[in-house]
């Protein structure tokens, strides 16, 4: 804005100056010289004036409009927040519920434990329902953890979920039920295993 007024205000006094050279006014000026002279600088000054308040307005119009869009996009943030706070309640009832499987021993809660008493029982476990279903929501979830890398308020509430079941995502990898490629999001929240040297040295 500051510019814009120094253009116009510049460009007035070029204008001004262009227009007193064309005119070959003669010193003394004559009393009809004085008065065109008046008329002219009255003009410049005026056009000077309306163009300083269009300036003024561009610039108060930009201001708001900018202030309305940032307004929008907070709304927007905070609506994907709440948005996205009801899907992490939603899954984690979800998950729950299938955990809470007889299929699933709710007691030990893990779904290695369940595969060895289901490996006791005769059975590998590979083929429950409860087992995909738990794999493709938690695959479900680490879609959404990757859409929201750019967004730090979606990051902040899903990450605290993915430490949550972690483990359980690995243990559904072990088992085939899931992609590790695909759990991704869950992975990096996996303690690193130990290094060799670290091993021997023990």
């Amino acid at each position: 804005m500051r510019i814009a007024i120094v253009i116009v205000v510049l460009a007035t006094l070029a204008l001004g100056a262009l227009g007193i050279a064309q005119s070959d006014l003669s010193w003394p000026l004559a009393p009809e010289s004085l008065v065109s002279l008046g008329l002219f600088g009255l003009a410049l000054i005026a056009g000077m004036g309306v163009l300083l308040l269009l300036v003024t307005l561009v610039a108060h119009q930009g201001r708001q409009q900018r202030s309305l869009l940032d307004s929008l996009d907070a709304q927007r943030r905070q609506q994907r927040s709440l948005e996205t706070a009801q899907l992490m309640r939603h899954f984690v009832h979800q998950a729950e519920a299938l955990l809470e499987k007889d299929s699933l021993d709710p007691n030990k809660r893990s779904v290695q434990r369940c595969l060895a008493v289901d490996a006791l029982r005769g059975n590998t476990g590979r083929g429950d329902p409860n087992y995909h279903r738990l794999g493709r929501l938690f695959e479900w979830l680490a879609d959404e953890a990757d859409e929201a890398k750019s967004d730090g308020a979606r990051t902040r509430l899903i990450d605290p979920v993915l430490r949550q079941y972690a483990e359980i995502a690995e243990q559904l990898c072990r088992i085939g039920e899931a992609d590790e490629e695909r759990l991704a999001a869950f992975m990096r929240f996996q303690p690193q295993p130990p290094k060799v040297s670290d091993t021997v040295a023990q």
